[in-house]
C-alpha cells in the first residue's frame, strides 16, 4: 500500500495524476442482550430513514449491461441467496472488538459468490470512458498517463463531499493497466481479486452493477449462516484446502480456488484471500443500523471482514466474526483489501 499515493488537501489535478477520482460523501448501542435487532433495509448499505444516501453514479458512465461487461454480468448470475431470518453476530469468547454476541434480523438478500475480480473491475473503468494519455502496465501509472481532463469523471453526490479516487493504479500491487484504448488486466491476474480499490471505488462499482456494498452484518450472515459457526465451513481449524494465505506481498490466488472453505450458502473466499470492504463504520457492538454507522458521510474507518492473504495466518483472524477498521480516505488503496457486492 502506498500511503503517499493520494495526498489530502492537494488540488484535484494532483490527485488525478495518481489515481482515478470519484465523488463520495466524505453512538454507541445499548446493552448486550441477545434480543434481535431489526437491521432491515438500513443494514443493506443504506443510511437511516430520513437521510439521503449519496449516489456514486456518474451520468457519463456507460450503463451496466451483460454485453459490455460479461465478467460482471456473470458475477451477478452467480450470486448466492441469503434467506431472511435472525443471525448471530459476534461472539463472547473472542476479542473485545467482536463482543458481545447478539442477534440481528435481516431481510433476504444476495451476495457475490466470490470477490470482485480484476477483470470485472476493469469493465467498470472502461465504462467510465476515462481519458488516458498513453499505455501503462498495472502498477506503473504515472502523472503523465492520467491527464487533467479526467476531472470530467468526478462522480456526482447529492449533498457535496470530498474527492475520492476509485483505485490506486500507481501502486506496484495494482493489476490493471491500460493498453490500446482500454483498461486491461496484467497477464495471469484476470480472475484474481481486485487490489488497491478504495472504499469509494468498491461502492461505486457495486452501485454501477445495480447492487450495494454489504453491511458488516450482511457479510457475517452470508459467511456464518444461522448456526453461529466460527468459520464459513464450520468449526474445524483452517487449513490450506479451505483458506488461501500466502504471507507474501502481491501473491494472490484466483477467486473460488478453495471450495472446501465455502460458507453455508455457497459463498467462497470469505476467509483469507483478500480482506473485504463493507459499508459499515467501525463502531462497538451491538450492531444498530440506525446509530450512524451506515452513514456514507463519515471519513472514519470502515469495517473490513474475512482476514487476508498477507497478515492473517492466525486462526483467530480467519474467523467469520473477525472485524477490523481501515481508512476510507483518498490515499487509502490497499493491496490486501478487495470486496464483493450484495443485492
Amino acid at each position: 500500500m502506498k500511503h503517499n499515493s493520494f495526498i489530502p488537501n492537494k488540488n484535484v489535478l494532483t490527485m488525478l495524476a495518481l489515481g482515478i477520482i470519484s465523488l463520495s460523501a466524505c453512538s454507541e448501542a445499548t446493552n448486550s442482550t441477545m434480543a434481535p435487532v431489526n437491521a432491515n433495509a438500513s443494514s443493506a448499505g443504506q443510511t437511516r430513514s430520513g437521510d439521503h444516501p449519496p449516489t456514486f453514479a456518474n451520468p457519463n458512465t456507460t450503463p451496466f449491461s451483460p454485453q459490455t461487461a460479461p465478467q460482471s454480468a456473470q458475477a451477478v448470475q452467480n450470486m448466492v441467496n441469503i434467506p431472511a431470518g435472525t443471525y448471530t453476530i459476534g461472539r463472547d469468547d473472542g476479542p473485545a472488538i467482536e463482543k458481545p454476541a447478539h442477534q440481528v434480523t435481516l431481510p433476504a438478500f444476495k451476495i457475490d459468490r466470490t470477490e470482485v475480480t480484476n477483470a470485472a473491475f476493469a469493465e467498470y473503468l472502461n465504462a467510465m470512458k476515462i481519458p488516458v494519455n498513453k499505455n501503462f502496465e498495472g502498477g506503473y501509472a504515472t502523472r503523465d498517463d492520467l491527464p487533467p481532463e479526467s476531472v470530467r469523471l468526478l462522480m456526482e453526490e447529492e449533498r457535496g463531499g470530498g474527492l475520492y479516487p476509485i483505485i490506486a493504479l500507481d501502486d506496484p500491487q495494482a493489476r490493471i493497466g491500460y493498453q490500446n484504448g482500454k483498461f486491461v488486466v496484467n497477464e495471469g491476474y484476470a480472475n484474481h481479486p481486485v487490489t488497491e480499490s478504495t472504499w469509494a471505488g468498491a461502492r461505486a462499482y457495486c452501485e454501477w452493477r445495480g447492487g450495494h456494498l454489504p453491511s458488516e452484518v450482511e457479510w457475517e450472515a452470508a459467511a456464518r449462516g444461522q448456526d453461529a459457526r466460527l468459520y464459513p465451513w464450520g468449526n474445524s481449524t483452517p487449513n490450506s484446502s479451505r483458506v488461501f494465505v500466502s504471507g507474501r506481498t502481491g501473491v494472490t490466488s484466483e477467486v473460488g480456488s478453495r471450495p472446501a472453505g465455502a460458507s453455508p450458502f455457497g459463498a467462497l473466499d470469505m476467509s483469507g484471500s483478500q480482506a473485504e470492504w463493507t459499508s459499515s463504520l467501525l463502531r462497538p457492538y451491538p450492531y444498530n443500523a440506525d446509530d450512524g454507522r451506515e452513514s456514507a458521510d463519515s471519513p472514519d474507518d470502515r469495517v473490513t471482514r474475512g482476514g487476508d492473504y498477507m497478515y492473517d495466518a492466525n486462526a483467530d483472524t480467519l474467523t467469520a466474526t473477525h472485524r477490523k477498521g481501515f481508512s476510507n480516505l483518498p490515499y487509502r488503496g490497499h493491496r490486501h483489501i478487495g470486496f464483493r457486492c450484495a443485492g
